[in-house]
């Protein structure tokens, strides 16, 4: 009796229900008496995680299961760690296409997976927060201090200077975050731009071996462009963060002089100094600014900060990732023909490069000219031995404890208390291309900073500069406002003392490859402080063209064993039997044979050159 209950009622409300019991998604009529079945969503399945190029969205992406590793399963930190050693294990120091290895990273820090590990326990507690760097491996410059791994400026004779703290621009870091992978080569001291030191020997460009990375920041941008870490850092005195991104198709940011705290990082020359992002998108390499950049008493430069446009210190430049608000349409841009005496434009594959850059902005709304400074004085308010001492009292008050390193040299130590080894220069440990420029030192006074009229000079150029900018004439009475200029970034023609000089940012975003299949990249400046423009038209430029590839890398297949420990011992027996050689002046011949001879028992026979 019950049972045709449903049925008497499925009777009497036929016209306005669909069939009782059936599935609301059964086919219905049209007014010709077609059937119609709404469509079916099928279930989507998520992308799968690929480490080569991965960006900060991607590994965020990965850790919410919107993309998967190979098994299905959702990302970890540390899974992502251990990816990222295991690619540094069986390409840093696998001999590539050239006959030569990479050799980016100096050294992984073992602390790191329990870094990893407990990002992960954060991430199953909270997810990603406010940490917009959740868990994104980076490698430093080897001159950036960090409390739970040594730093050593790319040389031998700093070996053991191990920080108590981080730098501030390192703890910035870590808040947003980010996961330290380790430490990345750096030509020694910061004193050259070819890749050498006497730690790394020599760092290739990993597009071809046989071409120098740039530097001084060279581990960092062969690293990247490798894909050793997501996001890593360079310091910039004079091209350092510039031309190795250029060379490796990287986006590289010199801030502003004071945007970035240079507390923590081993100085070169203050006044020109500027600690940095490298990447391979301007995305990921502005959110590691807006980490690293912040006010910091301990460097009074960072209190400076002045921008009519920007009143407010901005917090968070991805807001400037807008190309309808902030990129190249409406833009006066001037390109840097001459500054000074220097032919800045330069000939060749590159000036073409950057020819072909120029129509392509002019194509998205731009104006471009072609300019002359004639009247630019270049500067460098240096004093090396001063700020060198100065960086050691400081390391030692915040540390508690003597460094192994205490002065430049301790035959003029001046107020540093500093006997022997104590000194750099009494270790013998300085390689043949740095060991001149430190010795030389030696004889500048140790308590006298930079002169005024060389610490003036830096202002006087930057205002002729962005006076320049201003009222930049076009035609008989008539002028325009540059919004930026642009450079050829590189040391051929050497254009790195515009923005040194200046202290003005700039970012470096990629043009394209030539003939040799190395990338070459186009330098983007503004006016001090002025960030938010170089970003916005950066950004701009590089959506329309997407001009970064990565390298064709040979991974060893012998590799799955190497352990970090095992690692990093390498990094420091493979360099021994050239610790005493010029490593510039090295037959690439002779060093790959010594490649083969500490390293065979785990990457096998080099490729032929």
């Amino acid at each position: 009796m019950h049972s045709a209950l449903p049925l008497l009622l499925c009777l009497v409300l036929v016209t306005q229900l669909p069939a009782c019991g059936s599935d609301s998604r059964a086919p219905t009529t049209t007014g010709g008496g077609n059937p119609t079945v709404p469509p079916v969503t099928p279930p989507v399945t998520p992308k799968r995680f690929e480490l080569v190029e991965a960006t900060v969205a991607d590994i965020h992406a990965g850790f919410k299961g919107e993309q998967t590793l190979a098994d299905g399963s959702p990302l970890t930190c540390v899974a992502l760690y251990q990816m990222y050693v295991d690619r540094i294990a069986a390409i840093n120091d696998f001999p590539q296409a050239g006959g030569l290895p990479v050799r980016g990273v100096s050294a992984i820090n073992p602390k790191a997976v329990e870094e990893a590990a407990a990002l992960d326990a954060l991430y199953a507690q909270a997810g990603l927060g406010k940490r917009p760097l959740h868990c994104v491996p980076m490698l430093l410059k080897d001159n950036y201090d960090t409390f739970d791994h040594p730093s050593t400026s790319g040389s031998y004779s700093m070996l053991g200077h191990q920080a108590g703290i981080d730098a501030h621009s390192v703890a910035g870091l870590r808040r947003a975050g980010a996961l330290i992978l380790g430490k990345a080569h750096q030509d020694e001291f910061a004193f050259t731009v070819m890749g050498t030191s006497g730690r790394g020997i020599r760092t290739s460009n990993p597009y071809d071996t046989t071409q120098d990375p740039g530097g001084s920041s060279s581990g960092t941008g062969a690293s990247i462009a490798s894909n050793f870490a997501a996001i890593g850092t360079g310091t910039d005195t004079c091209m350092s963060i510039r031309y190795p991104s250029s060379v490796n198709g990287l986006v590289g940011i010199r801030p502003s002089v004071g945007l970035v705290s240079q507390h923590g990082v081993f100085p070169l020359t203050h006044a020109r100094d500027a600690p940095g992002p490298m990447g391979r998108t301007v995305h990921d390499v502005v959110l590691a600014l807006s980490a690293m950049a912040s006010a910091d008493a301990r460097d009074p430069k960072t209190l400076d900060y002045s921008n009519a446009s920007y009143p407010q210190r901005p917090t968070d430049y991805t807001v400037f990732l807008d190309r309808t608000r902030f990129g190249l349409k409406g833009k006066k841009l001037g390109f840097v023909t001459q500054f000074g005496s220097v032919d800045s434009a330069g000939d060749g594959e590159h000036l073409a490069l950057l020819r072909t850059a120029m129509d392509d902005m002019r194509a998205l709304g731009a104006e471009v000219y072609d300019v002359q400074l004639p009247d630019f004085v270049s500067a460098s308010a240096s004093a090396m031995h001063h700020e060198w001492n100065d960086y050691f009292r400081d390391f030692e008050a915040e540390n508690g404890r003597p460094a192994p390193r205490r002065c430049l040299s301790s035959l003029n130590p001046g107020s540093n208390t500093c006997v022997g080894t104590d000194g750099i220069v009494e270790t013998l440990l300085v390689a043949p291309p740095a060991a001149l420029t430190v010795a030389a030192a030696i004889a500048s006074d140790p308590e006298v900073g930079p002169s005024e009229a060389a610490l003036q000079q830096h202002i006087d150029t930057r205002d002729y500069v962005q006076a320049f900018m201003d009222t930049y004439p076009v035609a008989e009475g008539k002028t325009v406002r540059l919004d930026a200029l642009l450079i050829r970034p590189g040391s051929s023609p050497r254009t790195c003392d515009f923005g040194s000089t200046t202290q003005i940012p700039s970012v470096v975003v990629p043009a394209g490859f030539t003939a040799d299949g190395v990338p070459k990249g186009i330098e983007i400046l503004t006016r001090k402080w002025d960030e938010p423009t170089a970003i916005g038209i950066a950004y701009d430029y590089e959506q329309a063209t997407h001009h970064r590839k990565p390298p064709v890398l040979a991974a060893n297949p012998l590799a799955d064993t190497l352990v970090v420990a095992e690692f990093n011992r390498l990094q420091t027996e493979v360099i021994a039997a050239a610790l005493n050689q010029n490593p510039q002046s090295i037959p690439l011949e002779a060093y790959a044979a010594i490649i083969r001879e500490y390293v065979t028992g785990f990457i096998g026979d080099a490729p032929a050159p």
